[in-house]
């Protein structure tokens, strides 16, 4: 008789499995869930007409439907509120899960009592428009805003799971509709009351199960080893190695000796990373958020990757196998490399190592595979001395070039860090050349970055300033080809949120007058004066500008650029707009970008000191009387006094002298050398001097002429200090042209002056238009025509 062949012990090495845990899904659909109840809200409450309209042809098709089918919903929508969550607690008690039943029924009275509460005061607020939003009646004692039924069997059937189950979700889905069909035909609850009972039982379900946990899917060791003993690799050893964010990495041994490394993924992980996948979705430009929160499309994606790269020849652990693990996870088993990552290396990398990554990125690139994770924690030193690239999941081939050159600036910044940034850069220009290496440079900023490559730079936070530095020092800075990364930028959801805001104080002011009889009842000679104004304070922009450039400029294009500028301003705050195109015109006259930035800053500079002095002297003037002696109103000096007390009493504060000095150190360091400069030229200076003062006064003399288009009560001086002490208010507004923050400003100071209100609004919108809105017709022509000749 033959021996029979031993079975060989299988060792399996593996955590110990919470039994429940909390899914970060849960928490992501409840915060979608508590955006939708908000939605819902806002637009019953202000789409009323449209949502009444709504609920009585809703209300009409129901009762027109067939007597059988009514009286069938009514049956199931009666007993089934009681026999289906009777049925559903005998299942979970089969099921040995009386927990489950006990925080289903408990989610159940939660929601109940929510509802109720939420209906008592609703009525109590007295709110017709609210009742007749959600309970389609304005009689508070007839009125049920929401069905604490439906929302009650929604919190129930959320955390039972019962919609993740076959059939059963069927019958919940029928028992719940029938409820809500039964409400509709009575008229009691409207759609809205409906829509708002239903997710509010699904929020609380999804609250509760989140807080209090649910059952785990991951699957124990020994089904991780059934599932590779059926892809014919039978273990002997199942270890576990670390917790990836979208899964669990084993290392395991196979029968015959061979090692391999695990990953599986389960639902668990399911919603994990999605606040970052959505925020650099939203950031970044042909970003997709990376692969997603469901486990199978993690299972594709990292499938997909691992048979890309290696396709392209790149060196990476091969795919062996993929396979589910039960209903609820799913393995994939790659081939073991042993070696180090770069992470453990250290700054021991050596020049051998560092070439074997450039040309992992190189090839990469070629393939127009974007890794999307190029740190160092997935370069693999190998024991023989090649390097592998791991951490496969949020790659996507057919990449974008944006996609690509994040890699590429992931990729320079991590070798930086794991050697040195001289030994990096000089062996990405021996693998991709200067010009591919350059290619890096548009992504070189903390958004393109992965959360783990800026937590990096936090102790070196000038390196993304050396690599931009120590790149173009060999490279001319015309030939760097620009390329936009950021989708949404912070400071544009700041415009938009604060647009709204200015376009609404717009429409409020526009509402108090009368455009045409505001044009009508204008002074036309005055307004004539007053667009006169208007165009020399371009003249006195573009002589600033040619007044703080040593080089010579022609003033035809300067002047055009001034014009271009006040287009910008319809889409970036007044200043940022005209800085942005100034310093990118002196670029495209030859002006090398720090020193067309230090220029524009000299203008700033010379324009806020003469806005100051303005300021100051208006002020007293506003204050003097007629016979125009020099007596200083007692307010002025009283505020002066107190504005020069409150500043030296903050700079005895070592921490106020520390803050004012980074803030102003800088400008002064871009701003005294272009003056030293320009002292050699005084004909120049005094341009630039002259335009400066022409710039605010032409500015002060058109809202004068506006204000004298109505009435020729109030002094000069008034409203020129009016618009000095308005317009800082506009430059500091972060909405388009200071919109909205301008006119208020404007309008108040004018009241304040002694103009009646509606004659202060009307030389307020008027003065706008002559200065703000009228002059980006020509200014839209200026940008295109320079844009065209190249000179922008």
């Amino acid at each position: 008789m033959t021996p029979s062949t031993p079975v060989p012990t299988l060792v399996i090495e593996d955590a110990v499995i919470d039994r429940r845990l909390r899914r970060p899904a849960d928490l992501v659909r409840f915060a979608i869930t508590i955006f939708a109840i908000v939605s819902v809200g806002l637009l019953a409450y202000v789409a009323q007409s449209t949502t009444t309209g709504i609920d009585q042809d809703i209300t009409e098709g129901a009762s027109g439907l067939p007597a059988p089918i009514i009286l069938i919903t009514n049956l199931v929508s009666g007993f089934g509120a009681l026999v289906f969550p009777a049925i559903a607690a005998i299942d979970l008690l089969i099921r040995k899960r009386a927990r489950q039943l006990f925080e289903s029924i408990a989610a159940l009275l939660f929601n109940v009592v929510i509802l109720t509460a939420t209906s008592w005061a609703l009525i109590q607020s007295g709110s017709e428009r609210l009742l007749l939003a959600f309970a389609g009646t304005t009689d508070s004692n007839t009125a049920v805003p929401f069905s604490v039924v439906v929302g009650g069997l929604a919190a129930f059937t959320t955390v039972a799971r019962i919609m993740s189950r076959p059939r059963w979700n069927i019958v919940a889905g029928v028992v719940i509709g029938s409820i809500a069909l039964a409400n509709i035909v009575s008229g009691g609850v409207t759609a809205a009351g409906l829509g708002v009972s239903v997710l509010s039982g699904w929020a609380t379900g999804l609250l509760i199960r989140y807080l209090l946990g649910t059952d785990t899917t991951r699957p124990a060791g020994s089904e991780i080893a059934k599932a590779m003993t059926a892809l014919g690799l039978p273990l002997t050893l199942l270890r576990a190695a670390e917790v990836l964010e979208s899964g669990r990495k084993y290392d395991a041994s196979t029968t015959d000796g061979q090692r391999i490394d695990l990953i599986v993924l389960d639902r668990d992980l399911e919603g994990a990373g999605l606040a970052q996948a959505i925020y650099r979705s939203a950031r970044l430009r042909d970003d997709s958020g990376g692969s997603g929160t469901s486990m199978r499309r993690r299972l594709e994606r990292m499938a997909l990757n691992s048979w890309a790269i290696s396709t392209a020849g790149i060196s990476t652990q091969h795919l062996i196998a993929v396979a589910e693990v039960g209903s609820d996870a799913a393995v994939l088993a790659f081939e073991h490399v042993p070696g180090r990552t770069f992470a453990s290396v250290g700054h021991a990398l050596g020049d051998a190592e560092l070439a074997g990554a450039w040309e992992i990125v190189r090839d990469l690139q070629m393939a127009r595979i974007a890794h999307r994770g190029l740190v160092s924690e997935n370069f693999l030193q190998a024991s023989d001395g090649k390097v592998y690239i791991q951490g496969l999941e949020d790659g996507t081939i057919a990449a974008s070039e944006v996609l690509l050159r994040i890699d590429l600036a992931e990729a320079l910044v991590t070798l930086s860090l794991a050697a040195d940034p001289t030994r990096a850069i000089q062996a990405g220009r021996v693998v991709l050349g200067d010009t591919g290496l350059a290619r890096a440079l548009p992504a070189l900023q903390p958004v393109a970055l992965s959360k783990y490559t800026r937590s990096q730079l936090k102790d070196n936070r000038e390196l993304l300033t050396t690599l931009r530095a120590t790149i173009l020092e060999s490279l001319p800075e015309d030939r760097v080809e620009e390329i936009e990364i950021e989708r949404v930028k912070p400071r544009t959801l700041l415009t938009i949120f604060a647009g709204t805001i200015a376009a609404y104080l717009l429409l409020t002011q526009l509402g108090q007058v009368n455009i045409p009889e505001v044009v009508q009842a204008a002074n036309s000679g005055w307004l004539l004066v007053g667009l006169t104004f208007s165009a020399l304070t371009y003249v006195g922009a573009a002589l600033a500008l040619s007044g703080v450039v040593p080089e010579r400029l022609s003033y035809w294009k300067t002047f055009q650029a001034q014009w271009a500028a006040s287009f910008a301003t319809l889409v970036a705050p007044p200043t940022l707009g005209s800085v942005a195109i100034n310093v990118r015109y002196l670029s495209k006259q030859g002006m090398h970008t720090a020193l067309a930035g230090a220029s524009v800053a000299v203008a700033q500079v010379m324009s806020f000191f003469s806005h100051v002095s303005l300021l100051f002297i208006t002020a007293i003037a506003a204050g003097t009387s007629s016979d125009f002696s020099f007596r200083p109103p007692r307010i002025a000096i009283i505020g002066f006094l107190l504005i020069a007390l409150s500043a030296s009493a903050l700079f005895t504060v070592p921490n106020v002298r520390k803050w004012a000095t980074e803030k102003v150190q800088p400008i002064f360091s871009q701003v005294l050398p272009r003056l030293s400069s320009l002292a050699n030229q005084p004909a120049k200076l005094a341009t630039g001097i002259f335009g400066v003062l022409l710039l605010n006064l032409s500015y002060c003399a058109c809202l004068i002429a506006s204000v004298r288009a109505f009435t020729t009560d109030t002094s000069i001086a008034a409203i020129a200090l009016v618009y000095l002490a308005g317009s800082i208010v506009g430059q500091a507004a972060p909405t388009p042209g200071g919109l909205g923050a301008v006119e208020a400003a404007l309008a108040a100071g004018l009241t304040a002056a002694g103009i009646d209100p509606g004659i202060a609004i009307s030389a307020t919108l008027v003065f706008r238009l002559m200065t703000f809105w009228i002059p980006t017709i020509p200014g839209w022509f200026a940008l295109q025509n320079l844009q065209r000749t190249g000179n922008l």
